[in-house]
């Protein structure tokens, strides 16, 4: 017995229970890709940080009102950040974060240690993509605060 599907008709019911089932298998699908999903944080702490936010504009605004800026490259391999050359690069004191903004996975940290040239260099070997560049830092009890963007090849 050979079934004839062409002139099978279906009445309402039937649609709407398949079209129930569709949106349901849909709606399980997505919640279940959602809970694959990984969510990074930008910040773990980041309730404190948005407390303390004022200080931040503060050393961000003494950074913005130096005579000479500091400047962000790439030179042989190198990220280098050169500080302004009437600075004394033994009173730099701070931290450079290399944040990337897909994975925390990919951060990374340094101290700042700035030498005679008054550049700060950091090697891009393990280094690939679009990174913000937060530097932090003191000299002579003033704090600043700068963020550049820099793509690592």
């Amino acid at each position: 017995m050979k079934l004839n599907y062409t002139n099978m008709k279906w009445n309402w019911g039937t649609k709407l229970a398949l079209a129930m089932a569709a949106f349901m298998i849909m709606v399980i699908v997505f919640v279940v890709l959602m809970f694959r999903e990984s969510v990074d944080l930008v910040e773990k702490d980041y309730y404190p940080k948005g407390q303390a936010y004022q200080q931040q504009i503060d050393k961000k605004n003494n950074a913005a009102g130096m005579e000479e800026l500091v400047s962000l490259g790439m030179n042989d391999g190198f990220v280098e950040v050169k500080f302004p050359g009437n600075m004394m690069p033994d009173s730099i004191r701070g931290e450079v974060q290399f944040y990337n903004r897909v994975t925390d996975l990919k951060d990374r940290f340094a101290s700042l240690r700035v030498d005679s040239a008054h550049v700060f260099r950091y090697p891009s070997a393990d280094l690939h993509g679009r990174y913000l560049v937060k530097i932090d830092w003191t000299y002579l009890g003033t704090p600043y605060y700068l963020e550049k963007s820099i793509t690592i090849p």
